[in-house]
């Protein structure tokens, strides 16, 4: 990419970009990749917005699995319909993260749509490789599906591509969910050591590098660790895809949307060209990512909307 190409970032994240030094991840242990990646996200954290429900954090127990899998739960008090259910993966490439760094997202949208969230604390990476994560995701889909009206999964970046990954896993096997949500999502099998023209822009290279290697593990990649490895028609539900302009990943949202398109999937597609990944860590400061917060809640009340039951359905595994 020549630099008159390069994708020009917002004005108010040049003197955020200005100061990022670049993590070198194999000199550092995952614990402390954790702490420094919530660190972070503590940095631009506004204060907790009031919130008309409750937030319960839980064990969901599987008969599956010898494990309980960490959720939080939001309840909107005024939910215009309790079984309509949103299952959240967080991102952090596999390894960082949890439901408590993206608890500003997932209370927004429970708070602005009235509807019942549950965020998921997945097993991460390197320590659990795939398909822990997966395992998990899936396992807690299942459970939501028991009572849901209408269930619908999402994700940023790992999480949109856990997201896909099981909402196509449950389509083939006859429980498909009724919409997705993928923001900035990973899809693809990363070339290694490939473009490093956006690095500074919040995901550099090398950091796609360890996170997808920490994750994949000794596995040969499939679907469900890379969603765009599947055959056409991928099977996806209706679907919200946003991308962020200046994100090396942004080529998987698009070419991700593209195939869904030309299958006749509803698809809706959401850029913002001048934002970077991760820009849902700083929408409680940055102006321009929290305006785009506002468009994206508005975006997944319109596919709520539009696929949602006008009366109740008791759904089976």
């Amino acid at each position: 990419m020549s630099a008159t190409d390069r994708p020009v970032p917002a004005a108010d994240l040049k003197p955020l970009l200005s100061q990022l030094v670049p993590t070198d991840r194999t000199s550092m242990s995952p614990e402390d990749q954790r702490a420094e990646y919530v660190e972070f996200v503590e940095m631009f954290r506004g204060e907790e917005p009031a919130f008309a429900g409750t937030v319960t954090d839980e064990l969901i127990q599987t008969g599956r699995h010898s494990h309980t899998v960490p959720v939080r739960r939001y309840r909107p008090d005024s939910a215009a319909d309790a079984g309509h259910v949103l299952v959240y993966f967080h991102g952090g490439g596999w390894v960082l993260g949890n439901p408590v760094t993206h608890d500003r997202f997932t209370r927004a949208i429970a708070d602005r749509l009235s509807l019942h969230v549950i965020s998921v604390d997945y097993r991460l990476a390197p320590e659990r490789p795939f398909p822990a994560a997966f395992d998990d995701c899936e396992l807690v889909v299942a459970h939501a599906a028991e009572d849901a009206t209408w269930l619908a999964v999402g994700g940023d970046s790992a999480g949109g591509n856990l997201a896909a990954a099981v909402a196509a896993h449950r389509a083939t096997k006859g429980n498909p969910v009724d919409a997705q949500i993928l923001i900035y999502p990973g899809l693809d099998v990363p070339i290694e050591g490939g473009d490093t023209s956006l690095d500074g822009m919040g995901l550099d290279r090398s950091d796609i590098d360890y996170f997808w290697a920490s994750y994949r593990g000794d596995r040969e990649p499939d679907p469900r660790l890379a969603p765009l490895l599947a055959p056409d028609p991928i099977p996806a539900p209706p679907t919200l895809v946003t991308t962020a302009g200046c994100d090396p990943l942004r080529p998987d949202g698009m070419q991700y949307a593209q195939r869904l398109i030309a299958a006749d999937v509803p698809t809706m597609y959401v850029p913002f060209p001048h934002l970077i990944h991760g820009w849902l860590d700083l929408a409680d400061a940055v102006a321009s990512a929290g305006h785009a917060r506002e468009i994206l809640i508005d975006a997944i009340r319109v596919l709520r909307d539009s696929t949602a039951p006008t009366e109740r359905v008791t759904r089976k595994q």
